[in-house]
């Protein structure tokens, strides 16, 4: 892990044949620099009884830590995701709003 704790979102868009497009915006804090990234990853996707099971990769290039890895799921209220590249490692969750 990279010690990083600051905000990411995620907009997941419906493309074609189970596959989605998955847009991350993260923004990042190193004392007093300040910076934001976003970079998209294609998602395949399955859905079993209203839970959607998806993974995907994206090479967000050197300077982002190389081949990121996606693995989670999501229901209509929720979105669990993990995610793995060489340098950095954690997991994603978002709740919809009631």
């Amino acid at each position: 892990m990279n010690g990083h704790n600051d905000e990411l979102r995620c907009l997941i868009t419906p493309l074609t044949n189970n596959v989605y497009s998955a847009r991350y915006h993260a923004k990042y804090s190193r004392g007093i620099l300040r910076f934001t990234f976003g970079y998209t990853v294609p998602l395949s996707v399955t859905n079993r009884d209203g839970t959607f099971t998806f993974s995907g990769e994206s090479n967000l290039g050197w300077y982002a830590g190389g081949i990121y890895r996606y693995q989670g799921n999501a229901t209509a209220t929720n979105f669990f995701s993990t995610y793995d590249s060489k340098y950095d490692r954690g997991t994603f969750q978002m709740r919809r709003p009631n």
